[in-house]
């Protein structure tokens, strides 16, 4: 595997982990002085302790709140060219393989030169969105293994999920490939993308046909053929959110064409 892959994909693991730290820190520090509330409650609160208040130490961590969110605003988008370059690097993506090929019972062996380090695995699944291992080809820190005794059949089915990565990462480099697919399919289906990116949280299918303005249960097979073939949406227990791809294919959605038309009232365009 390239040295600078496994660079790239080592930064992208860091980037994560710093994120994740200060937006907790940032988390505490918003419910030590603000508690719970809204950003409106933070607002009032700011005025509130500027007014009344007005000491130095409240000075200090509301300095510190917007420091820490300045921060993550900097940090995204590190991450997100971070990850975009390890997408284009993914296109052509290579295994150590150090040719040679084990049979151990009914599993067919490649094993590698090189180990892959697990953060690197980690990362690759996360910029693509989805595990390496599928379809009885598992990829592995020391070896892609195949769920076969026979061997060329091992090599082909090998070969075609490497061939599913590299043409996966491509697509993702090619964000305009999937704002023509959203905008040549169903407007069911960039509605339900533009709905979720305006919605802070999660949503069922019940409140996205609310939302886009359709009857009961009429977003039932577009919602779940998207879910199923499509890299556009995340599923958690009854809820449904954009991928990181989804909500870049929604924003350059936007840019071209602006918002969908037709949405009830109450929907943010």
């Amino acid at each position: 595997m390239q040295d600078n892959l496994i660079e790239k994909a080592r930064k992208y693991i860091d980037l994560q982990e710093t994120k994740q730290e200060k937006q907790n820190k940032l988390r505490d520090l918003q419910s030590e002085m603000f508690g719970e509330g809204s950003e409106e409650t933070e607002k009032k609160a700011r005025e509130f302790f500027s007014d009344v208040g007005g000491g130095e130490q409240q000075s200090t961590k509301t300095q510190e709140i917007d420091e820490l969110r300045q921060d993550l605003s900097e940090l995204e988008e590190t991450l997100e060219t971070t990850r975009e370059e390890l997408q284009e690097l993914l296109v052509d993506v290579q295994f150590p393989l150090n040719e040679t090929i084990d049979v151990e019972d009914e599993e067919v062996v490649f094993p590698y030169s090189d180990e892959i380090p697990q953060e690197v695995i980690d990362a690759i699944e996360s910029v693509l969105e989805e595990d390496l291992s599928k379809e009885g080809v598992i990829i592995e820190t020391d070896a892609i293994r195949v769920e076969t005794a026979d061997v060329d059949g091992a090599m082909d089915q090998a070969m075609s999920r490497i061939q599913e990565l590299r043409s996966k990462a491509n697509m993702m480099v090619d964000v305009e490939q999937y704002v023509d697919d959203i905008n040549s399919r169903d407007e069911k289906i960039v509605k339900t993308l533009y709905v979720l990116y305006k919605s802070d949280n999660p949503l069922s299918k019940k409140e996205i046909e609310e939302r886009i303005g359709v009857d009961s249960g009429d977003l039932r097979g577009t919602l779940y053929y998207v879910l199923d073939n499509d890299p556009y949406l995340k599923k958690s227990d009854s809820e449904f959110s954009l991928s990181d791809m989804g909500r870049r294919v929604i924003e350059a959605y936007i840019e071209q064409h602006g918002s969908p038309e037709d949405l009830p009232e109450g929907v943010e365009a």
